[in-house]
């Protein structure tokens, strides 16, 4: 646990879509920044990850590296999740990773929930569901403990190289695969977080793109989530871009990704839902830093 609140910490992310950085001081986020690697690609049909997706992530966490630099970091963390744990070669990143100076630690499903809920609520009660690339996770919080964690090898890259954009086999793909869940807890007030929640959440508001301020916190409806949904689905991916104004990488990955979210919602009769910006990097950060967290129920 790290005691000086004074310092500046920077940590990356890396996910099976993209690179992301966080520089923080004092609950302050002095920078953010995101590269596309697309590590997890085609990790859900041949289980190894290709020498050219290691390249260039590690390449984009340089960049980021770089670029966190201008602040005067104290401390960088790097964590990585599903595309990393699960695929065969998991090892040949890491060691690829460290040869360039970065320490990697592997999360687990369960510790990628507590720090999205962590990151999103701060160790409020509330439930999170967290749509990445290669995984999608659902954690529940009460009075401090964990209640409910579960994370599916499902998210919108791993969608994507499954069954592209053909809307019967991702809905099967969905399907087969969602009962892993079991039971959620009920009466409890769900938010989404990541990539894909934010993608939906400009379509969904007709925003300009990003904007952390319009997207945190913001209500979204199932009506709206799946009035989103039809709009991406009818949309080619150069229109994503020009028209419902997502990014090139993002558009390219977000129908897989927008069905999860319909499909959730359909599933555990959620009729409203909350976006949030902070996610598992600021949890990340709060466990290092100020050793908050969540009980294992």
């Amino acid at each position: 646990m790290m005691k000086d609140t004074d310092k500046i910490y920077s940590v990356l992310d890396i996910g099976s879509n993209s690179v992301r950085a966080l520089c923080y001081r004092r609950g302050k986020v002095l920078y953010s920044g995101l590269i596309t690697t697309r590590l997890g690609e085609g990790t859900a049909k041949q289980g190894k990850l290709s020498e050219e997706a290691i390249v260039r992530t590690v390449e984009g966490m340089k960049t980021l590296r770089e670029k966190l630099s201008v602040f005067c970091s104290d401390d960088l963390f790097c964590f990585a999740t599903e595309a990393v744990r699960s695929a065969e070669n998991g090892e040949v990143f890491l060691n690829y990773a460290k040869n360039e100076g970065f320490s990697v630690e592997v999360l687990d499903g369960d510790e990628e929930g507590e720090l999205g809920l962590l990151g999103a609520l701060g160790g409020k009660d509330g439930g999170i569901i967290d749509i990445g690339g290669a995984s999608t996770e659902i954690t529940v919080g009460r009075n401090g403990k964990i209640v409910y964690s579960h994370s599916l090898p499902l998210g919108a890259v791993r969608l994507y190289d499954l069954c592209g954009e053909d809307e019967k086999a991702l809905s099967d793909k969905i399907s087969q695969r969602i009962g892993e869940y079991g039971e959620i807890p009920k009466e409890v007030d769900y938010c989404f977080i990541g990539g894909t929640a934010s993608a939906v959440c400009i379509v969904a508001r007709g925003l300009k793109g990003f904007d952390g301020d319009r997207i945190n916190d913001a209500a979204l409806t199932k009506e709206d989530i799946d009035a989103a949904y039809e709009k991406i689905k009818n949309c080619s991916v150069e229109e994503r871009v020009s028209k419902l104004r997502l990014s090139a990488k993002r558009a390219e990955i977000i129908v897989g990704g927008a069905l999860m979210i319909k499909t959730l919602c359909e599933k555990f009769g959620l009729k409203s839902v909350t976006v949030k910006v902070n996610d598992n990097m600021v949890g990340y950060l709060r466990k290092k830093i100020y050793g908050e967290g969540y009980e294992k129920g």
